[in-house]
């Protein structure tokens, strides 16, 4: 093995630590998404074998990109990691490890350059020169996994048909028409993860503009968006989306999008080259995949051959200890050489980003992508690095100009003129950074009153309450509790209690004044955050008006379905005891996998929902798009319906079987009905429980997360947000901190004011009564 000593100093077999002969243990955490994590764990494992003085703790998680986010915020950072973060901040923060000095040096087998070894342009993403990023230069990121973006075909049912691979756009739409003429949709595209519709916007605009337009509108330049070459992508964009896809597109995710395709609903699908791992075991025998670059304008000047790629980048830490640094280097040199390289070629069937692998590595299915891989002269980036000004459009008002223009609500240029208008916006902010436009003054001074008399009143009836308590004696049993006495039995837990939640409470209350992108400095902001959410942000008003949403539609389904079957059970109705069961069993499921059932039985085409609908005689439900943006708070009621009502039905249950029986012997000898026994009896006296359970699904609802996010594929548009949403959005994928707690901080007010008027309500009418 070759030793290179100086600057870029490299790794020799053996102990790692000279004087101490400490094992080093290398911390990554890595992203479980398309292509798994058992190649890694065993490369790992390799390793360890092969440098006995180093441990790698390798661990795959599908939500690793939020974990890794909370430790880095934490100032806890890991060796390595392919997480999602603001990389470019921690460049410039100097707590990533500048990969030069080792690209210089040799590979891992010791007979080439390190750098030498990757493909052409795939260091580029994350190299910054001089001047960028306040550093001095340098390669900050490490490719491996290399995704093509491609559209994928039946080439069994192309050939049948005679129809030719299209080159141009007007061959692919011509083509599209023929298949239409057959009774297939020629498009499956997932409506749920819209963003892959991206990859034909990005694939038609890079052919018109080429690579130094594409860095332009990356980099927010004034007039890209509204530029005729971008308006003419878009205008391709939305004659796919509105007259090609398959029926119920919108309410697809992107798993129903490629079995749609592979069923031969549909004749094409596009992702990247992760489908074929993903759809392993999943294609029929006989099944013969193929895979064709994205069409091009007969006067793009980019190299039709020009591919649209997705690395997954690794990003090694400067911890600190040179001797850790160079084992996670060491590591990363292993895991890029010929032998791992192939071999992940071979096993996961997916591209990397290296010279080693050719074609005859790949299955059968993925020979038309490594041919394409063979041919390209280069390629341009499905997902650039974006700044911190970038992330809020490109995260957002991507978000929803998109929706717009692929289900035809917006032209292409109205869709230009939005986005640019996004960029102009965060320009502005750039260089001014405390400007706040005032979109919402009326809804805010209505809310800051609608607060403000809540707690004027509750305040008044505090007061009088407590007049009402001094001016009656208290009764002469009970004295007055000694303080120290009173501390023993508080004093434990209310410590705990302040220890774990009011102190970090607070601490997160002044965050809300500050701005952070929890890497950084902190820097004062006052009042900012709460007057941008209030003023200048539709978002915020979108997500408070579903969430006002959440809190009464769902209470007025529940709650009169659950006091029925409540009554039904307790009049005995046959099977009590099962339906008891059956009506608590969603509860024992979870949120997280009750969602997970009911986006699987609402998907468009072979769903539960749509099947049972149309087996009913309800044809316009057949491909029916329940989790369509448009749809999405409609489709929420049934699982609100189903997951809530069983909980509420044993508090109603336990309440009724607490009423004495001689009320309702007394009242059939008065010859009263059954009717008239549950208005007069039943319901007043488990009223308080009534309001009580009202009261929590009315919390609930504002407090909505878990099934807006996953029903959104982690992605909602500002029509779809609730406050809940919108604070993780804005914190882990904005990384506005501040803001985010002033989000946060309103869900609390708002909460603490809305259950404090209808508990004092409660406690006035008990009195009373």
């Amino acid at each position: 093995m070759i030793i290179w000593f100086g600057m870029g100093c490299l790794l020799a077999p053996g102990p790692l630590r000279a004087a101490d002969h400490a094992p080093i243990v290398l911390d990554i955490p890595v992203l479980v998404a398309g292509y798994g994590s058992v190649f890694f764990e065993e490369t790992a494992r390799e390793f360890e074998a092969l440098r006995p003085g180093v441990k790698v703790h390798l661990r795959g998680n599908p939500r690793i990109n939020d974990q890794v986010r909370i430790r880095v915020m934490a100032g806890d950072y890991p060796d390595a990691t392919d997480a999602v973060l603001l990389y470019p901040n921690l460049i410039n923060a100097g707590r990533i490890l500048d990969l030069v000095p080792y690209l210089d040096g040799p590979n891992w087998e010791g007979d080439a350059r390190w750098r030498d070894t990757f493909l052409p342009g795939v260091l580029d993403r994350w190299c910054a020169t001089p001047g960028e990023n306040k550093t001095k230069g340098g390669i900050y990121g490490l490719p491996f996994a290399h995704a093509v973006w491609t559209i994928f075909y039946d080439k069994k049912r192309f050939r049948e048909n005679g129809w030719e691979v299209p080159r141009t756009w007007d061959e692919f739409f011509a083509l599209c028409d023929c298949i239409e003429a057959k009774g297939v949709a020629p498009v499956a595209l997932p409506g749920v993860v819209m963003r892959y519709g991206d990859a034909f916007l990005r694939a038609a605009h890079y052919n018109l503009v080429g690579t130094d337009g594409y860095r332009a509108y990356n980099e927010l330049a004034p007039g890209t968006r509204t530029d005729p070459r971008f308006i003419r992508a878009a205008e391709v964009t939305q004659r796919l989306t509105t007259r090609y896809l398959i029926k119920g597109w919108e309410g697809m995710t992107h798993t129903a999008a490629q079995l749609a395709f592979i069923n031969g609903q549909a004749a094409m699908t596009v992702s990247a080259s992760w489908f074929v791992n993903e759809m392993r075991g999943k294609l029929p025998a006989g099944f013969e995949l193929g895979a064709m670059n994205f069409p091009v304008f007969p006067d793009g000047i980019a190299d039709p051959a020009t591919l649209q790629t997705q690395s997954a980048y690794y990003f090694l830490f400067a911890t600190g200890d040179p001797a850790r640094e160079r084992a996670a280097v060491d590591f990363f040199r292993y895991l890029t050489s010929r032998t791992s390289a192939r071999r992940f070629a071979r096993t996961v069937d997916s591209p990397v980003a290296l010279r080693a692998v050719v074609p005859a590595d790949y299955s059968a299915a993925m020979r038309d992508t490594a041919e394409l891989l063979s041919r390209s002269p280069g390629s341009f980036d499905a997902a650039p690095p974006a700044s911190a000004a970038q992330l809020a459009l490109i995260n957002q008002a991507m978000t929803d100009a998109r929706y717009r223009l692929m289900t035809g609500r917006i032209t292409p240029q109205e869709f230009g003129q939005k986005l640019e208008a996004a960029a102009a916006a965060e320009r502005a902010r750039r260089a001014d950074p405390d400007r706040v436009e005032n979109n919402h003054g009326f809804a805010t001074a209505g809310l800051l009153l609608a607060l403000a008399g809540l707690a004027g009143w509750l305040g008044w009836s505090w007061t009088r309450m407590r007049g009402e308590r001094s001016a009656t004696p208290a009764p002469e049993h009970l004295g007055r509790l000694r303080g120290g006495f009173a501390a023993g039995f508080v004093g434990p837990a209310l410590a705990l209690f302040s220890a774990l939640v009011i102190l970090p409470g607070i601490v997160s209350f002044a965050w809300a004044f500050t701005r952070w992108d929890g890497l950084g400095a902190q820097t004062w902001a006052g009042l900012f955050n709460f007057k941008w959410l209030l003023l200048e942000s539709d978002v915020f008003w979108f997500a408070l008006k579903n969430n006002l949403y959440l809190m009464l539609v769902p209470a007025l389904v529940v709650v009169p379905a659950a006091l029925f079957f409540a009554t039904l059970i307790h009049r005995g109705v046959w099977g009590a005891g099962v339906f008891r069961v059956v009506f608590l069993f969603p509860n024992m499921l979870g949120g997280i996998a009750a969602t997970l059932l009911w986006m699987s039985a609402y998907a468009p085409h072979g769903g539960l929902v749509n099947t049972a609908l149309a087996k009913l005689g309800l044809t316009g439900f057949d491909g029916f798009a329940w989790l369509s943006q448009g749809h999405l708070y409609g489709a929420l009621i049934p699982i609100y319906l189903w997951m809530a009502c069983g909980f509420n039905l044993v508090l109603y249950l336990a309440a009724m079987e607490g009423i004495p029986a001689d009320f309702y012997e007394a009242a059939e000898l008065e010859g009263a009905s059954k009717a008239r026994q549950f208005f007069t009896i039943t319901l007043p006296l488990i009223r308080e429980v009534l309001v009580i359970s009202a009261v929590f699904l009315v919390i609930g609802g504002l407090n909505a997360f878990e099934m807006v996010w996953l029903l959104t594929s982690q992605d909602p548009a500002s029509g779809s947000h609730t406050l809940s949403t919108l604070m993780v959005s804005t914190m882990f994928q904005e990384f506005q901190i501040g803001r985010a707690t002033a989000i946060a901080v309103v869900m609390f007010v708002l909460v603490l004011t809305g259950s404090a008027a209808v508990m004092r309500a409660l406690k006035r009418e008990a009195v009373e009564m």
